[in-house]
Parts: structure tokens; C-alpha cells; sequence
């Protein structure tokens, strides 16, 4: 009778090895999916920030054309009609797709 105690004993002690082992796997693979975490928080922060100075830079650049074509005889810029309702179109196409795609990714 104490054998058989005594396997029960050094079978549950077996055991609680494998679940120790299981349990120290677990908290690594949580530690990594926090650190996971926290980098793709910081490159969301970092390409979100580029991407605004980007479409900023963009739309700074179609409204400086634009205006310079508004002051033509002014500064000499002339551009036609449908010149400037292509490149306002285009760009507002542009920067409504950049947006739309790029936020996606980030923050899907």
C-alpha cells in the first residue's frame, strides 16, 4: 500500500513538472506578445506621423499651384482650365487613396 502512495505521489510530482514547464512556455510567448505589442504601437505611432507630413507636404504643394494659378498675371504662372481641374481632381484622389490604404494597414 505505501507503493502504491508513493507512485501516486511521484506520478502527481510528473505532472506538476510538465505543467510547470507549460506554465513557464505560456508567460514567455505573453511576454513576446507584449513586446510584439508595444513595437507595433510605436511604428503605428511612427508611420502615422510620416504619413501625415507627407499628405500635409502634398496638399501644401497643390494649394501653392493652385493659388499661383489664381495670381497668374501677378507672378506670370498660367496654367488652363483643365489643367487645374485635372491636378485638384487627381490630388484629392490621390490623397483620399493614400489615407484610406495607409490608416488601413496601421490600424486594422
Amino acid at each position: 500500500m505505501l507503493n502504491s502512495d508513493l507512485d501516486d505521489l511521484l506520478q502527481k510530482a510528473g505532472n506538476s513538472e510538465v505543467d510547470a514547464s507549460e506554465i513557464d512556455l505560456n508567460i514567455n510567448l505573453t511576454q513576446q506578445e507584449i513586446s510584439d505589442r508595444i513595437q507595433d504601437r510605436e511604428e503605428r505611432k511612427k508611420y502615422a506621423y510620416r504619413t501625415f507630413i507627407f499628405l500635409s507636404s502634398f496638399t501644401a504643394i497643390v494649394l501653392m499651384i493652385t493659388v499661383a494659378a489664381g495670381f497668374s498675371e501677378t507672378l506670370g504662372f498660367k496654367l488652363d482650365n483643365t489643367v487645374l481641374i485635372a491636378l485638384i481632381t487627381s490630388s484629392l484622389a490621390s490623397i483620399v487613396g493614400i489615407f484610406i490604404l495607409v490608416m488601413r494597414y496601421l490600424f486594422r
